[in-house]
C-alpha cells in the first residue's frame, strides 16, 4: 500500500500579534537609547528585531531570544533613569559583554533568514541547540547584571560604616525623635549627604550615599539621587532645591504622545519655538529647549519648577511636561490661541473707540500689576527682583483678551540691580511698549511706523498721554486706583464701554494730568501767540494756520501766561568745542542784554531762544473742552479740528568777530638771542627792564590781551530788531550805538516753534 503525503499547517505566532509587540519593544528601546552606554545594544536588537520579519522557520525560538534581550535593556534602563552619568564601571563592562552577545544572535539571525529551506532541514537540530546556547547566555547576562548591584550595595555600606568609625567629624548625621522619620543631612557640595530613619544600626536598605556609583537597594530597586541643585536668580532655596519626584498633580509626556500641527509661528521672547499640538484628542501648545544638554535641562528644569508652584491666570499654564529621558525636553501649556499684544491694541485703535483702547490697556496694567504682586509673595522676591522678572517677560494675549506673562529668561547665580524708579513706573512701560511704536509721543503727526496712519497716530498720542496721566508712575504704589477698578468691572458687566469723557473726568484732579501738549518744532516765527485759536486747511500745515481769535486778547479767557529766555556761546576755534550759558539781564519793553566777551582776533557764536507759555496748560483742555464746539461753529469747521497755541517760542542765532590782525615780534640781528631775553640784556652789560628798547612800542611781546565785552539786545516782540552794541542799554527812540570798526557781526535767520491743545472727535461724542 503506498505512503500517502500529508501536509499539515503548524500553528505560529499571530502576524498582527506580533507587530503590536514588536512596535511596543521598539518604543521603549527607543527611550532606552538615552542612556549612552547602552546605545550600541539598543541598535543591535532593533536590527534583530527586523531580521525576525523575514525568519519563515523557527521564528517562535528567535522572538523568544528578542524579548528576553530587550527585557534586559529595558530593566536596566528603568534602574538608571536619571542617573545615566553616574553608572558604574562594573556595568558599562557588563554591557560590553551583552553587546557581543548581541552580534553573535544578529549574525546567527541574518543566517538563517538567509539560508534555504534545504539547509535548514538538515541543520535543524543544530538550530534548535543553537537557540538554546543563546538563551543560557542571555540568562547568565542577567545574573551577571545582578551581582554587580549586589557588589555594589556590599561596597557602599561598607565604604559607610568605615569612615563613620575613623572619622566622626567627616559626616553630620542628625537623630530624629520618634516616631522614626527621614533626616537630610546636607553638607559642603563635597561632602556626603545622608539620610537615616532613626538613630538606630544602618541599613543597607535604609541608606543613601551621594557618591559617584548610584546606591542600589537590595532586590534591584533604585534609589533615586537627588537632582542637581539649580541656583536661579528668581527662585527662592526652597524651590530649588525641590525634586521632581513629586509631580504635583502634572502629568508625565512621553514624545510618542505628541502630535505636531504645523511650524511654529512665535519668535518672541520665552514663546518662541512653540507650536500647536495635539495630545489625547486635545489642543495644547508645546514649548521645546533645544539648547545644548546641559543648557537645555537647567532651563527646562527652572520652567518646570516655576510653574508647578505658581498658579494665576495670567501666567502660563502648564499642563504636563516630559520625562527626563527625553532627548529634547519640553513642556504643555494650555495656552494655545495667543497674539501678540501690539497686535491687538493695533486692531483695537484701527476697529474701535479711544475709550475702549484706554479700557484695554487699563485691564493690561491691572493684570500686570496682579501678577507681578503675586509673584512677588509666592517667590519671596525684593521689588527690585520683580522688576527684573517684569522687565525680562514677555507677553501674549490668548482668544479672551487675558494678558499671559512669559516668564523671563533664567539668571545663573545671584544678580544685584538697583534703580531710581519703582515697580509703577515698570510696569507703565511694559503696558506703553504693548503699543504701536512703542507709545512714543512727540508729534501728533509722527507715522513711527508704515501701518500707522494719521488718525490712528492722534489715538495714540491721547492714549499715551491719558495712561501716563491715570496709571501709577515712579515710587507711587503699583496698585491700580480704586476708581479705576471700579470702573473696569462695572465696563465688564455691562455693555457700553468707557468714553473719552469719562477718562477726562477722572484725570482732572491727578497729579500731573493734562499737563501735556503736541509740539511743532518749525513754524513761522513771529506768526503766532500763546492764546490762538484755529485750524489748519485740509493737505496744510502750520504755514498755512487760520487764525480764528485770540482767546486771552479777546477777553474770552483769563490764563496765566510767563516768559523765559536761555542762551548759549562758543568758540570753534577751542577744541574740544564747550558751550558756556548766557547770563541775560532784563531791559524795558521786554528786552533781554547778553553780554559776550570776545577775546582778541577770535569769533564767538551765540544762540538766544526765547518763550513765552502758559503756566497751567489745564486750564487750556478745560476751555477747549467747554468752549470748542462754539469756536468750530464760528470757523465752519469739526470741533476736533481746533488748535489752540499753549507755548511760542523763536530760537536764532548770531556771531561777533573780532578780524583784526594778530601782532607779531620784529627781526633781530641774531635770532639765536631773540629768544632769550635774559641773554639780551647781559650782552649789553647792564639790566634792562622789560619792555625797553624794541619791546616798549604798543602792546610787550607775549603778553596776553583783555577779551573785549560787547552786548546782543533780543526780544520775543517782533516789533523788536535785535542788534549787537556796545552799551548795555537799550531805549527807545535813542539811536543806537554801533560797534567798534575792528568787529564783524551776524544776524541769523529767525526760526519758531510752539505747543498746542487739540482735542479728539470723541470728546464731543453726546455733547
Amino acid at each position: 500500500m503506498p505512503l500517502r503525503f500529508i501536509r499539515t499547517k503548524k500553528p505560529g505566532i499571530d502576524p498582527l500579534q506580533a507587530a503590536i509587540t514588536t512596535t511596543a519593544f521598539a518604543r521603549d528601546l527607543m527611550a532606552t537609547m538615552q542612556f549612552p552606554p547602552a546605545t550600541a545594544a539598543v541598535s543591535l536588537l532593533l536590527l534583530i528585531l527586523q531580521t525576525i520579519q523575514s525568519i519563515q522557520v523557527n521564528r517562535s525560538g528567535c522572538d523568544r531570544l528578542a524579548r528576553r534581550a530587550a527585557q534586559i535593556l529595558i530593566d536596566i534602563d528603568e534602574q538608571m533613569r536619571g542617573r545615566y552619568h553616574e553608572a558604574p564601571e562594573t556595568l558599562l563592562r557588563n554591557l560590553d559583554r551583552f553587546e557581543s552577545t548581541l552580534i553573535s544572535i544578529h549574525r546567527f539571525m541574518r543566517e538563517l533568514a538567509d539560508s534555504k529551506w534545504s539547509d535548514r532541514f538538515l541543520r535543524k537540530s543544530s538550530i534548535d541547540d543553537a537557540l538554546v546556547e543563546y538563551m543560557r547566555m542571555l540568562d547568565e547576562a542577567a545574573q551577571s547584571f545582578q551581582l554587580a548591584t549586589l557588589i555594589n550595595i556590599h561596597l557602599a555600606v561598607s565604604s559607610l560604616t568605615g569612615n563613620a568609625a575613623s572619622n566622626a567629624t567627616a559626616e553630620r548625621v542628625i537623630d530624629a525623635p520618634p516616631p522614626p522619620a527621614y533626616d537630610e543631612v546636607l553638607n559642603e557640595p563635597d561632602s556626603v549627604a545622608v539620610e537615616i530613619r532613626s538613630p538606630g544600626i544602618v541599613d543597607a536598605a535604609e541608606c543613601l550615599v551621594a557618591e559617584p556609583d548610584p546606591p542600589v537597594a537590595a532586590g534591584g530597586g533604585s534609589l533615586s539621587p537627588p537632582e542637581k541643585r539649580i541656583t536661579d536668580h528668581y527662585l527662592p532655596v526652597e524651590l530649588s532645591s525641590l525634586t521632581l519626584e513629586d509631580d504635583h498633580g502634572f502629568r508625565r509626556y512621553h514624545q510618542s504622545e505628541v502630535i505636531l500641527r504645523g511650524r511654529s509661528q512665535l519668535q518672541d521672547g520665552w514663546w518662541a519655538g512653540a507650536t500647536e499640538v495635539q495630545v489625547q484628542g486635545q489642543r495644547a501648545l508645546i514649548k521645546k529647549y533645544d539648547d545644548d544638554k546641559d543648557h537645555a535641562y537647567s532651563k527646562w528644569l527652572r520652567d518646570v519648577k516655576v510653574l508647578q508652584n505658581l498658579y494665576h491666570p495670567n501666567l502660563p499654564q502648564m499642563l504636563g511636561f516630559s520625562d527626563e529621558r527625553a532627548p529634547t525636553p519640553f513642556i504643555m501649556l494650555a495656552n494655545v490661541q495667543t497674539q501678540n499684544p501690539q497686535a491687538l491694541v493695533h486692531e483695537v485703535l484701527r476697529s474701535s473707540s479711544l475709550g475702549t483702547s484706554m479700557e484695554l490697556l487699563l485691564r493690561f496694567y491691572r493684570d500686570l500689576a496682579d501678577t507681578a504682586l503675586y509673584v512677588q509673595r509666592q517667590l519671596n522676591l525684593d521689588e527690585n527682583k520683580v522688576q527684573d522678572f517684569i522687565e525680562g517677560s514677555s507677553f501674549r494675549v490668548d482668544s479672551l483678551k487675558t494678558l499671559v506673562v512669559g516668564l523671563p529668561p533664567p539668571r545663573d547665580g545671584e544678580w544685584y540691580t538697583a534703580r531710581n524708579y519703582g515697580l509703577a513706573h515698570t510696569l507703565l512701560d511694559a503696558c506703553l511698549r504693548m503699543l504701536p511704536n512703542n507709545g512714543r509721543v512727540s508729534y501728533s503727526y509722527d507715522r513711527g511706523e508704515e501701518f500707522v496712519t494719521e488718525e490712528i497716530q492722534k489715538k495714540i498720542n491721547h492714549l499715551v498721554t491719558l495712561a501716563r496721566a491715570l496709571l501709577p508712575s515712579g515710587r507711587k504704589s503699583p496698585v491700580l486706583p480704586t476708581q479705576l477698578e471700579a470702573l473696569i468691572e462695572e465696563t465688564e458687566s455691562d455693555t457700553p464701554s468707557l468714553t473719552l469723557r469719562q477718562i477726562r473726568n477722572l484725570t482732572w484732579n491727578a497729579e500731573g494730568a493734562h499737563g501735556h501738549t503736541w509740539y511743532e518744532r518749525n513754524v513761522p516765527a513771529d506768526k503766532f501767540c500763546v492764546g490762538d485759536i484755529g485750524y489748519i486747511p485740509v493737505g496744510g500745515d502750520f504755514g498755512s494756520f487760520v487764525l480764528l481769535s485770540n482767546v486771552i486778547k479777546d477777553g474770552k479767557a483769563v490764563f496765566s501766561l510767563s516768559q523765559r529766555s536761555h542762551g548759549e556761546n562758543w568758540c570753534w576755534e577751542h577744541v574740544p568745542i564747550q558751550r558756556q550759558p548766557l547770563q541775560a539781564y532784563e531791559l524795558p519793553e521786554d528786552v533781554a542784554g547778553w553780554p559776550v566777551a570776545v577775546p582778541p582776533y577770535s569769533q564767538i557764536d551765540v544762540v538766544v531762544v526765547h518763550e513765552a507759555y502758559l503756566s497751567c496748560v489745564k486750564d487750556a483742555w478745560q476751555y477747549l473742552l467747554k468752549n470748542g464746539k462754539g469756536h468750530a461753529v464760528d470757523g465752519s469747521v469739526r470741533p476736533e479740528d481746533l488748535i489752540l497755541v499753549t507755548h511760542v517760542g523763536t530760537h536764532q542765532d548770531f556771531y561777533v568777530r573780532d578780524f583784526r590782525p594778530k601782532s607779531f615780534m620784529p627781526q633781530t640781528a641774531n635770532p639765536r638771542f631773540a629768544a632769550n631775553q635774559f641773554h639780551h640784556q647781559q650782552r649789553h652789560g647792564f639790566h634792562q627792564p622789560p619792555g625797553f628798547g624794541f619791546q616798549n612800542h604798543g602792546i610787550p611781546f607775549n603778553q596776553p590781551t583783555l577779551p573785549t565785552i560787547v552786548y546782543l539786545l533780543t526780544s520775543l516782540d517782533a516789533n523788536h530788531e535785535p542788534h549787537w552794541s556796545p552799551s548795555p542799554v537799550c531805549l527807545k527812540g535813542v539811536s543806537r550805538q554801533p560797534l567798534a570798526r575792528h568787529f564783524t557781526t551776524k544776524i541769523g535767520w529767525k526760526t519758531g516753534f510752539l505747543n498746542y491743545v487739540q482735542l479728539h472727535a470723541e470728546d464731543f461724542d453726546g455733547t
